[in-house]
């Protein structure tokens, strides 16, 4: 009978194993330049190109439309396009968001972004070895080797690679790295970033889920796992402190930066609609159940907590157009994206 047991539960390993192999490995999706161009040069569309920046050890890389024509300023105005920067879930890459760049309507209105977040596609952990270039033994220590540090000020950072001065700017994250769009926001120059969270984890995860984290993220079973698997175990714990401890400073943060810009701006505000109607962070939830325990957890009625149709936004680039063309009514007409 135990031989049985035993003989059982290993079979349940094996096929586990194939699975997480399957699924992490053999049908992960990971573009190279060339097979994006390919793929494209099918469909008759100009291809993303891939690019990186080195932030704090890490090499991050992105896919962005920046070779569009429609990316370019308008010879009659100077105007660039906003910015629409994609932030994917755990276990997921820039990859996921090649419909967005095959998407006519976005990429006549956007300059597209899409980031392979730290551990996923193009963008490696652990990080690098230091170049000796830390300006203190104490950037390095605090910083240099912490990646819940890199991956809130990744948007900024390209953003600002990307050359964004003064142009619109909507943050999409999805999933359980939903809350990093909160935290990227925080980072960003306020009067024209909003934030939009579909389907964000917001609840922190059950100590049972937590341990199995981290087991599949030591060294001791790790080199099992395919590294999307493993790099999706470590996101995940390095996500719990914005679910856990962390979230009550997340969103007070978030809602003295937005209070702070609205105070800078209240003049056109108040003039423009009689009072505050400026929000910069969206939640997207999927069931009534859910949206409340979000309001909760914010407190007040400062941001905006929908309920919409629960879909696979990697493949439904329109319908994440329409939510956040739909919540322009809260910014000023000067700063609204425009179909």
């Amino acid at each position: 009978m135990l031989k049985k047991i035993t003989l059982g539960i290993l079979a349940f390993f094996f096929i586990w194993l194939v699975f997480i192999w399957t699924k992490y490995h053999f049908l992960y999706p990971s573009y190279s330049q060339e097979e994006i161009n390919n793929i494209f040069k099918k469909e008759n569309l100009k291809a993303p190109v891939y690019d990186s920046i080195h932030l704090r050890g890490y090499t991050i890389r992105y896919l962005t439309n920046r070779g569009n024509e429609n990316v370019s300023p308008n010879p009659a105005t100077g105007r660039k396009k906003p910015y629409l920067f994609l932030m994917h879930d755990s276990g997921k890459n820039s990859g996921y968001f090649l419909d967005y760049f095959k998407n006519k309507n976005i990429n006549k209105i956007f300059h597209v972004i899409a980031v392979d977040r730290i551990g996923f596609g193009g963008t490696y952990l652990p990080k690098r070895e230091s170049n000796g270039n830390e300006i203190l033994p104490m950037e390095k220590e605090e910083f240099g080797e912490k990646a819940d540090y890199v991956s809130p000020i990744i948007p900024k950072e390209i953003l600002k690679q990307e050359r964004q001065h003064i142009e619109e700017v909507r943050i999409v994250a999805n999933g359980c790295s939903g809350l990093l769009g909160a935290e990227a926001f925080n980072w960003m120059d306020l009067s024209i970033v909003k934030s939009f969270m579909f389907f964000p984890e917001t609840e922190p995860r059950f100590i049972g889920s937590v341990l199995f984290s981290k087991l599949i993220s030591s060294p001791l079973v790790s080199f099992l796992f395919p590294r999307a698997f493993v790099s999706k175990q470590k996101d995940l714990l390095l996500l719990d402190d914005m679910k856990g401890k962390g979230k009550e400073r997340l969103i007070d943060n978030a809602k003295y930066s937005e209070d702070k810009n609205f105070e800078r701006e209240e003049n056109l505000y108040s003039g423009h609609y009689g009072g505050k109607k400026l929000k910069s962070l969206f939640f997207m939830m999927s069931d009534e159940n859910k949206k409340e325990k979000v309001e909760k957890m914010i407190g007040t009625g400062q941001f905006s907590v929908q309920v919409i149709d629960k879909v696979d936004i990697y493949t439904q680039p329109q319908f994440v157009l329409d939510k956040i063309l739909e919540n322009e009514i809260y910014t000023l007409d000067i700063n609204q994206i425009k179909k």
